[in-house]
């Protein structure tokens, strides 16, 4: 494990010459960067890189909700993550750049004072809008809030800014999914403000907010409510950027993963794309795989977050003979270099046996159905089946019986959920290879984010291992999971051993039950024939 850290850690490995300067770093030096959802994932990767590798920043400042608690106690907790550890010891009063500002993005002027407001428009430089409602089956309501006139109040702000020299709106990269082949260009949306403010009073006066039947036929032919709504908060940035002569720059990134290398390899910071699937892997919940096997678009969460610093100092250096247009950037793996999920899968699902879980509640072991038909006969065998039986061990613990409920829903949502892991989606990059193809030896290292190089092969082998520790809060070395681990291969293979024996018992009662007859009436007529 050490000798593969240190492979994705070498500096020689990356052209590191200290003797060359950043252009990335200088840029960036004096800088007052205004960023929305700091408390995200690709939020906290953005905020430990640019406090630890852009030092020379004048001020951070991050727009942050009060929720239980006020903002400011809620940073006070943030900084407290893993995350920031390495920063920490490279940086101990990296604080004293940051600025937090209390507010909202769901509600006008993002519920920011007036003192507040007037700070940002005197002070801010650069804009990054990173923060959007990420749930896929939320109140629609809540939803477009959030990522439609949240942006639409961002814009606003950027409006008022006396010294900004950019905007940079954090997309995704399946804002237009309905299309295979997704280009860097704008697209038509879906749907006007007037539109979407119908919906969210609709939305508000039902009962139970719109009907799912009704959202998924309104939104057609995006998938969910979560991609319209970025559709549409895409549309009123490319609009602020035809009026503004400094670039405005909408950011698309594919399935944002665990880091590749910062600030170490195999931080993950939430659920969200592949993740849950492998904890299920990993605690041997889940078995079955689909029959096909199209290529995934994974991204690093430390090359994302690169990758938007990289992009924001090529798009305001060497492009501005194209001021006064909206600067569309995707940032994905699939057309540069393609990873199935099946290698991807084989690389990282044996980790779990490697280093068990302590959780674990079955062997570990993955099957990839041959057909749909199987698929569903084996997701019936190998997760209905222990759905019940764990339901009935929990009943006689006196525990609330839920394995089996939750099996259903996700057999009823099935739909959903295997849409973003069966549709072979073609992401292209030629404007962001662009960029990397800039980029001097110095910055390539410092903020490495070339998709073209990524060896997925060690980062499959870091996988688990970073789920474990940072989501699971479990050591890598757990004597006792590895105990727990033989046991319960112990039982697994005792009953394969078991159910084999009884299928052979069957078999050959049964072959015996069909010759029976034939001896005993070869018997009877050698009896009578006899003298």
């Amino acid at each position: 494990m050490d000798d593969i850290y240190r492979r994705i850690s070498e500096e020689d490995d990356f052209g590191e010459d200290e003797t060359e300067r950043s252009e990335i770093q200088e840029f960036f030096h004096g800088q007052t960067i205004l960023l929305t959802g700091c408390t995200g994932f690709l939020g906290k990767c953005f905020v430990e890189k640019i406090l630890r590798d852009c030092a020379g920043i004048k001020k951070l400042i991050l727009i942050v909700r009060s929720h239980k608690v006020s903002a400011k106690e809620r940073m006070k907790k943030y900084f407290q993550n893993e995350i920031f550890e390495k920063l920490r010891s490279y940086r101990p009063n990296f604080e004293s750049k940051v600025c937090i500002v209390e507010g909202n993005l769901t509600e006008e002027n993002l519920s920011v004072s007036i003192e507040d407001r007037k700070m940002l428009i005197d002070e801010v430089t650069m804009i990054y809008h990173n923060a959007s409602n990420v749930k896929f089956a939320t109140k629609v309501s809540d939803s477009l809030k959030c990522n439609v006139f949240g942006t639409k109040y961002m814009i606003e702000l950027a409006r008022e800014c006396k010294k900004l020299v950019c905007f940079i709106y954090i997309s995704t990269a399946y804002s237009h999914s309905y299309n295979k082949v997704i280009e860097e260009k704008c697209y038509p949306p879906p749907a006007d403000l007037k539109m979407v403010q119908d919906m969210i009073d609709a939305d508000e006066i039902a009962k139970n907010g719109i009907p799912l039947a009704t959202v998924s036929e309104t939104c057609k032919p995006w998938a969910n409510i979560y991609t319209f709504g970025k559709s549409i908060a895409e549309s009123l940035v490319e609009e602020f950027g035809k009026e503004k002569s400094y670039p405005c720059i909408i950011y698309r990134p594919s399935q944002i993963i665990s880091t590749y290398q910062e600030p170490f390899p195999g931080w993950c910071g939430n659920y969200n794309g592949p993740a849950l699937a492998f904890v299920g892997y990993g605690l041997g919940i889940i078995h079955t795989n689909t029959p096909v096997d199209y290529v995934q678009d994974y991204v690093p969460a430390d090359m994302c977050t690169n990758s938007i610093l990289a992009l924001t100092w090529d798009t305001v250096t060497n492009r501005k003979q194209d001021n006064g247009k909206v600067f569309v950037f995707n940032y994905a793996s699939s057309t540069v270099n393609p990873l199935s999920l099946k290698k991807f899968e084989d690389n990282a699902v044996p980790k779990g046996r490697d280093s068990p879980s302590i959780r674990m509640v079955g062997p570990n072991f993955l099957l990839r159905a041959p057909c749909w038909f199987l698929f569903y006969v084996f997701h019936f065998l190998l997760h209905g089946i222990p759905a019940v039986i764990a339901d009935i061990v929990l009943m006689a613990m006196l525990r609330k019986p839920r394995a089996a409920a939750i099996f259903y829903k996700i057999t009823i949502n099935f739909k959903a959920i295997l849409y973003w892991g069966i549709s072979d989606w073609r992401i292209t990059v030629k404007e962001t290879q662009k960029m990397w193809d800039r980029m001097n030896n110095r910055d390539r290292f410092l903020f490495y984010n070339d998709l073209r190089t990524v060896d997925w092969s060690i980062f499959g082998y870091t996988y688990w291992f970073g789920i474990k520790k940072y989501l699971l809060k479990e050591p890598l070395d757990d004597p006792p999971a590895r105990r727990k681990y033989m046991i319960i291969q112990f039982v697994f293979h005792s009953f394969k051993i078991l159910v084999i024996v009884y299928i052979l018992y069957y078999l050959l009662s049964y072959w015996l039950s069909l010759i029976s007859p034939i001896t005993g009436f070869v018997k009877i007529k050698y009896i009578c024939t006899s003298p």
